[in-house]
């Protein structure tokens, strides 16, 4: 664990912000993308059974009709995206960018208790995931880092403002409802990004145990460059089989990384293995882009895939944090400029002193 652990140090994952410039440029590429696809026709279409069944969306249909809703969506996550990406200087406007994203993806996780038929009946129903609550559900992980985003740009943007008096009026009041509701606590979201890993896990290896997950699984497994093996292997069944093991593994290690940070690192390289070898199965992807409008206009599964970039932001935030959480525990096991808290420490002074 000594070796890896100085390997990981010496690799440049522990680079200066690293971890939230990944999860934030992450953000604004998801923003991007799927806010370019609400454009077309044949987007608004498959948004029906979401919109639908949103009890917070739900609205868009009467007071913009079936295209408008769609544009709606496009203009909004087109606009949380700019911000987002001008987050990278701005932290005001980064926070503008964190907010619309967290409300965004609040509005996609409240669809998944009303999606009709998410459950496959044949495996049980309940947690079997089926139909579109597989791609809902990985925004249970956007809503965490979103979240992130939003308390890191507040810090950071009360931090720079501390003496000159410079933060505007929301930064002031999103600092004062952290502090008052004890969010500025220094690990939270660190904790929320885990829980949101460990679900993630726990849902999908459950579903990969079932006949008809296997099944989803083939175009997956065939075109990717790097487990396309498992079918010589194991066989369909068995293919799906070993993904479920590997993953239920990951799950044990990101869990028990809550309280020992060795098996957190080893839990969140196994997810960063994970989501690094299905991004790239994205370009291998047939069908992957609609033809009537072309790249970058996703289609197919690729909008299932385009998510894993930022569980693989996360994973190297879980990473990074567990390394630098061992090196500070054990000095002796690598090297490190600062304890990891440090930062996140004077950042939450800075939003308790301006409460």
């Amino acid at each position: 664990m000594k070796a890896l652990i100085h390997i990981l140090a010496k690799s440049g994952l522990l680079t200066k912000d690293l971890d939230y410039h990944l999860i934030r440029a992450s953000m604004v590429l998801i923003f991007l993308a799927f806010g370019y696809q609400k454009w077309f026709a044949y987007e608004a279409q498959i948004l029906i059974p979401y919109i639908s069944n949103g009890p917070l969306i739900f609205w868009l249909y009467p007071l913009f009709g079936l295209r408008g809703a769609s544009w709606f969506l496009g203009v909004s996550e087109w606009t949380f995206g700019v911000l987002l990406l001008l987050g990278f200087w701005n932290k005001q406007l980064g926070i503008l960018g964190a907010l619309g994203s967290t409300l965004t993806f609040l509005g996609t996780v409240t669809i998944i208790p009303f999606m009709p038929d998410g459950w496959d009946p044949v495996a049980g129903g309940f947690p079997a995931m089926t139909g579109n609550v597989p791609f809902l559900m990985k925004d249970v992980v956007l809503l965490a880092a979103s979240f992130y985003l939003l308390k890191q740009d507040v810090a950071r943007s009360m931090a720079s403002a501390e003496g000159t008096g410079r933060a505007n009026y929301l930064t002031r009041t999103l600092a004062k409802v952290l502090a008052r509701f004890d969010l500025h606590n220094e690990d939270l979201e660190y904790n929320v990004l885990r829980a949101s890993m460990v679900l993630i896990f726990a849902f999908f290896g459950y579903t990969k145990w079932h006949q008809y997950a296997a099944e989803l699984m083939v175009p997956f497994i065939s075109h990717s460059p790097f487990i396309f093996w498992l079918y010589p292997a194991f066989g369909v069944r068995g293919g799906a089989r070993f993904l479920s093991a590997s993953e239920w593994t990951i799950l044990a290690l990101l869990y028990a990384g809550f309280w020992d940070k060795r098996l957190g690192v080893l839990g969140s390289l196994g997810s960063t293995v994970t989501f690094a070898t299905t991004v790239t199965i994205i370009p291998f992807m047939p069908n992957g882009w609609d033809p009537s409008a072309g790249f970058p206009a996703m289609a197919g599964l690729v909008p299932f895939l385009m998510k894993d970039f930022v569980l693989l932001a996360v994973s190297i935030y879980l990473l990074k944090q567990d390394v630098v959480r061992l090196l500070h525990a054990h000095p002796s096991a690598g090297a490190v400029s600062s304890p990891p808290t440090d930062r996140a420490a004077r950042m939450a002074l800075s939003i308790s002193a301006h409460s």
